[in-house]
């Protein structure tokens, strides 16, 4: 029987895009195994996850790991403690929870990609609703035109943000195409 998913944020998740399992799985896979969080790190950073709680864990996680430490629901259970949100939840032992819903590194990996689709489904959803606002206002003190331009930079933005992204290479991938390119010359 598959584990209920856990959540603080449900009387939100019909109004934006989100995947909490998703969230689940790949939080409980790098605490169950911290080499996840290099497979995963290109895809996400805590401003991705729609759960709060998962975005502090997340930012928990990260910060142990660049610092050379092992993150585990034991690592982590003094840095959420007294955290009232992951109160609601059942306190540290979520940490231990979630880790029923650990997975592969590589659906980890497309588990990362679905928790970035769904940021940047909400990020639209933003975009949209603030021209919305914008062009609805007849008051406003932009123009028509303000109001498009507006709207192209922010979805030029987050474009960009996406393409940064696709632009890194794993270390591994950049170490075989150097010896291929040198075995060639």
């Amino acid at each position: 029987m598959k584990p209920k998913p856990f959540s603080i944020v449900d009387n939100l998740q019909n109004e934006l895009p989100n995947n909490i399992e998703a969230e689940q799985a790949v939080l409980g896979s790098i605490l169950v195994s911290n080499e996840i969080f290099d497979d995963v790190s290109s895809y996400l950073n805590p401003e991705k996850f729609f759960d709060p709680i998962h975005n502090k864990i997340f930012f928990s996680i990260e910060k142990l790991i660049g610092r050379g430490l092992l993150a585990n629901p034991i690592t982590l259970k003094n840095h959420f403690e007294n955290d009232e949100g992951l109160k609601e939840l059942g306190g540290p032992d979520y940490l231990v929870k979630i880790t029923k819903f650990s997975t592969s590194s590589r659906q980890s990996i497309e588990y990362a990609k679905i928790i970035d689709d769904m940021h940047v489904r909400r990020e639209l959803v933003k975009i949209s609703d603030t021209a919305k606002d914008q062009a609805s206002n007849k008051d406003t003190e932009n123009s028509g035109e303000q109001i498009i331009e507006n709207t192209e930079k922010s979805l030029f933005d987050l474009a960009e943000r996406g393409q940064f992204r696709k632009s890194f290479v794993k270390f591994e991938s950049a170490l075989k195409q150097t010896v291929e390119m040198a075995k060639k010359a």
